[in-house]
């Protein structure tokens, strides 16, 4: 894979430079039926070293290559000072990458990133991670023919190639799983649930319009310690966790995310989201007023063809009583019910969660998407 052309590699150092890398992904994915275009407004604030939320606990620098004078590459890296105290200060990370197909590009761009990790004392380097395991990330290595469910990654076939011809090895896979199956028992599933609940003290319901706020902190103190075993997992930190809350808050449907309280205590929750990137598509990067007011208004009340159910958690103490198939079982019954929904992507899934994948694969999901992270030495 070649192009031709003088290679040069350059930070980001002005506005200029920072639209750029910006918009490179438009060059690349032309012709890509299934890409999503980011929002430019939203990811240009999420870079923002003064105003990104992971700059309250990391540092990072972006990188363009250059090709005959054109863009035709880019990479962050970047180290997390949490992932250091919780994992060890060896490992450095890269994200936002994008590449024509050209080797020599790519290698460019990975020596840049590689020095300025080395410089701040890394010897093993991970990634794509745009930043971390809760933002989007992962390199998709399969399931290409099929349009990404809302926050997740899509990138052509061939970067594969690019980093294994850089020595770099399979770290952790996050998998996607799909349910379309509509024929179903919907008694039997509510006589399921039933039985799951019966002489539990604990009381599974869906999220009462406007009480995300009041719980706010009993979600954020759960979700960190439900997924401190999962592989990379770094806790969040209040103001990451405000802003994630922020950016979810105006699509969630109440009927789409319960809550398992014992005694009004929270003791678990699960959160899926109308899947709105065929319509963020169409808006090819620009969020004007009209497309805000058409984001919120398919949010909240267009018909529901699709969903992402990204997020399921289980105090430690609760998770051998299949609460969490409960919560899926709940969403199931609503969406077969009440709406036209055609699939529902579960993700992402670790890849060596092996009993929730028993589960997902007892309801009838599909495996049908998969996410790498990839690493080696620096």
């Amino acid at each position: 894979m070649g192009i031709g052309g003088e290679i040069k590699v350059a930070p980001v150092g002005s506005d200029v430079a920072l639209q750029e890398f910006l918009r490179l992904p438009w060059s690349i994915y032309r012709a890509d039926p299934y890409w999503v275009p980011p929002i430019l407004a939203h990811q240009q604030e999420f870079l923002d070293k003064k105003r990104g939320p992971f700059f309250e606990i990391g540092e990072a620098e972006y990188f363009l290559a250059y090709l005959g004078g054109r863009p035709a590459g880019r990479i962050s890296a970047h180290v997390n000072h949490l992932h250091d105290e919780h994992h060890g200060p060896e490992t450095g990370f890269f994200g936002f990458f994008e590449s024509v197909p050209d080797q020599r590009v790519v290698a460019a761009l990975f020596e840049a990133a590689m020095a300025w990790l080395q410089a701040r004392g890394k010897t093993r380097l991970q990634g794509p991670l745009n930043f971390g395991i809760y933002d989007e990330m992962g390199l998709l290595v399969e399931g290409f023919d099929s349009m990404p469910a809302l926050f997740q990654t899509h990138n052509p076939p061939y970067y594969e190639e690019l980093l294994t011809n850089l020595n770099f090895r399979k770290a952790f896979d996050w998998h996607a799983y799909k349910i379309t199956n509509r024929d179903v028992d919907l008694a039997a599933m509510e006589r399921f649930v039933d039985r799951i609940l019966q002489g539990q003290k604990v009381v599974l319901r869906h999220l009462i319009p406007g009480e995300m706020e009041q719980r706010a902190k009993e979600v954020f103190d759960l979700f960190n310690r439900a997924w401190n075993p999962i592989w990379g997992h770094v806790p969040l930190t209040w103001g990451q966790f405000r802003y994630l809350m922020e950016s979810v808050k105006p699509l969630i449907r109440p009927q789409l995310a319960h809550l398992v309280l014992d005694n009004d205590r929270l003791v678990g929750f699960g959160l899926a989201l109308p899947d709105l990137n065929p319509l963020v598509k169409k808006l090819d990067g620009r969020l004007t007023l009209w497309g805000k007011l058409r984001l919120l208004y398919e949010a909240k009340y267009g018909p529901i063809r699709k969903i992402r159910a990204m997020v399921v958690g289980i105090g430690q103490q609760y998770q051998l009583r299949k609460l969490h198939q409960a919560m899926i079982l709940r969403s199931y019954i609503y969406l077969v019910k009440n709406t036209q929904c055609q699939m529902a992507d579960l993700s992402l899934i670790p890849e060596n969660l092996h009993h929730w994948i028993k589960v997902l694969l007892a309801f009838g999901a599909q495996r049908y998407k998969v996410f790498r992270v990839f690493e080696r030495e620096i």
